[in-house]
């Protein structure tokens, strides 16, 4: 196996990935010459030499421009994260210029979390990064600490508790929650008791698909049960349908917006909840995470400095 892999390397010029993985963005020869800094005629000819090499077009015309075959299809996801690691492998580590860079970051974050913090992030690198790109996912907690030592994620935002022998943690935020409603609810404008919670019509965000989710947690701890009128993944939907119907949702008060729903402060056994920021501890030093690590802590403090920990 490992022979037949390093002989499939040694047949193809891993220079030619980076001309694959333009083509493939950019949909055209030209604009891929532009990004590369090369002439076309190079792209041609390396684009040749990968048909050759896969025996597979690759790539055919589509109006002004080309479109992947499944064969390019197949191949980019491979490809990209191929050249994601060998770009942050080869920045030097003993500085890093945020400004020149090229590297990939992998977050792992809740809804709530990259919700608060994405906009803020993205806003900060197309002025200080542009070259810089993060890829964000919501990994099951079970999976961070893994993907953390593998490296095939570098930090994660989530509640305290993930265990690992060689985690880096530190208390990132802590989120005050609220009951939000239509404006238009029996209940808008009353000061919630703890009953009138209980016996509102729930719509529960959670990214498990089965086991009980913080509003349920908490009221049960209360000797009360909720049992929920419908289950997301994302607070966005949700949102929606609360302003269109008599469904009420417990949500981070950061992710309320100003205006069309009714905000209710939660009765007082509902804790605000911590976030903590994960990453490997062998990356602590790694210039480029620190400086990364470092955004994101001034990002939470300017979103609301009440929500630092």
């Amino acid at each position: 196996m490992y022979w037949s892999a390093w002989m499939n390397l040694r047949s193809l010029d891993l220079n030619l990935l980076p001309v694959l993985e333009a083509v493939y963005a950019e949909r055209s020869l030209t604009r891929a010459s532009e990004t590369l800094h090369i002439t076309q005629p190079a792209v041609s000819n390396a684009l040749a030499r990968l048909r050759a090499h896969f025996e597979d077009p690759l790539f055919v015309r589509e109006g002004r421009g080309v479109k992947p075959t499944a064969m390019a299809e197949a191949l980019m996801p491979t490809v990209r994260d191929a050249l994601d690691r060998l770009r942050a492998g080869l920045e030097p580590r003993s500085a890093f210029e945020a400004s020149r860079s090229t590297r990939v970051f992998n977050i792992s974050a809740r809804d709530a979390g990259a919700y608060m913090i994405a906009p803020s992030l993205a806003h900060y690198l197309q002025h200080e990064a542009p070259g810089v790109r993060i890829a964000w996912s919501q990994l099951n907690r079970g999976a961070i600490s893994g993907e953390l030592a593998s490296g095939r994620l570098d930090l994660a935002v989530d509640v305290p508790g993930i265990r690992g022998t060689d985690l880096e943690r530190e208390p990132l935020m802590t989120t005050p929650y609220v009951c939000v409603v239509a404006d238009n609810h029996p209940l808008a404008r009353r000061e919630l008791a703890m009953e009138d919670f209980v016996g509102l019509r729930h719509i529960v965000v959670s990214s498990r698909r089965e086991g009980r989710s913080y509003v349920e947690e908490v009221a049960r701890s209360q000797g009360h049960r909720i049992t929920p009128i419908m289950r997301l993944p994302h607070y966005m939907p949700a949102l929606e349908i609360v302003r269109q119907t008599d469904l009420a949702l417990t949500v981070p008060a950061s992710l309320v917006p100003t205006h069309g729903l009714i905000r209710l402060d939660l009765p007082d056994v509902f804790p605000a909840l911590d976030s903590e920021l994960y990453w490997r501890r062998e990356n602590s030093e790694d210039p480029a995470l620190t400086w990364l690590r470092g955004l994101i802590r001034k990002i939470v403090t300017e979103i609301d400095p009440g929500l630092q920990s």
